[in-house]
């Protein structure tokens, strides 16, 4: 099995930095981050919008962050995340904001698909009335050439597969469907060959990682800071993949470790390290 093109996701170059956290901007500049990527193999970045505006902010524009990873070989562009985009009043105000910003950057970098999140509280929009939601952010990324990857989480109103894929199946968007991890997929209670049950045409991106079969602290905790290197964990990734050939999935793969002890790698090392790691399941 030959290896895919591989997505540094933002949290695998960013340091010593939790995504749940207030202060969540990436430790490194993103130039760093991008030849860190491309020297250890990767195809592409994911980016994280605060630190899209950060860049921004220091007087530098899209143009040049396109240079750069014209530069730097990397074609693959992913956007992250959107939150509250079925939502109402304040949360929907601040959820248009950030989707005008994350279509501004796919506009300008040419992205592949951005990742939304699930809703979590028991009064968002849910079935039909999510799904009318989901198939106009659909409509709307699509003017922009994007793709939009829904995150099945197991702590979210979607909480599995099966649940994840009704959803965006009852949205038929030809440019939305699921964005799986196999650490969601795993910690919801599922197997990976369940993926192979999902038609293609609803997969829109795949991430790695590995972890221990038996949870450690709470299930946020867990995925925050206790993910491993692939192949340093119990997850079969090998029939992860095979799972998602056989559903027909052909895309590229994102890289993201959680991890307090990676967090703490050199960019260089953690870079080359989760390729390295990451590439060799599809030799298994």
């Amino acid at each position: 099995m030959g290896a895919p093109q591989l997505i540094a996701t933002c949290w695998t170059t960013a340091g010593d930095v939790r995504p749940d956290r207030p202060d969540n901007l990436g430790r490194f500049p993103l130039e760093q981050r991008i030849e860190a990527a491309a020297r250890a193999g990767y195809a592409g970045n994911g980016f994280w919008l605060g630190d899209l505006i950060a860049w921004q902010e220091r007087g530098l524009g899209y143009a040049a962050l396109k240079q750069r990873l014209a530069d730097a070989g990397q074609h693959l562009v992913e956007l992250e995340f959107l939150i509250d985009w079925f939502a109402a009043g304040q949360r929907r105000a601040q959820s248009d904001a950030a989707r005008a910003q994350l279509f501004r950057a796919a506009d300008a970098l040419g992205a592949r698909h951005v990742k939304v999140m699930p809703p979590f509280l028991p009064d968002d929009p849910q079935d039909a009335d999510l799904a009318a939601e989901f198939a106009e952010l659909c409509e709307e990324a699509a003017g922009h050439g994007l793709m939009v990857g829904l995150e099945m989480l197991p702590f979210s109103s979607l909480p599995n597969l099966e649940a994840a894929l009704g959803m965006v199946a009852a949205a038929n968007a030809p440019n939305g469907g699921l964005l799986i991890d196999i650490w969601h997929v795993v910690r919801a209670g599922g197997v990976v060959a369940d993926v192979a049950q999902v038609p293609g045409r609803f997969i829109i991106a795949a991430e790695l990682c590995d972890a221990m079969m038996a949870m450690q602290d709470s299930i946020t905790e867990d995925t925050m800071r206790h993910r491993k290197l692939c192949g340093e964990g119990e997850f079969d990734i090998p029939g992860f993949i095979r799972a998602l050939g056989e559903a027909g999935y052909d895309g590229p793969y994102g890289v993201e470790i959680l991890s307090d002890a990676f967090r703490q790698l050199p960019l260089a090392e953690a870079a080359q390290r989760s390729f390295d790691t990451s590439a060799a399941q599809f030799k298994r």
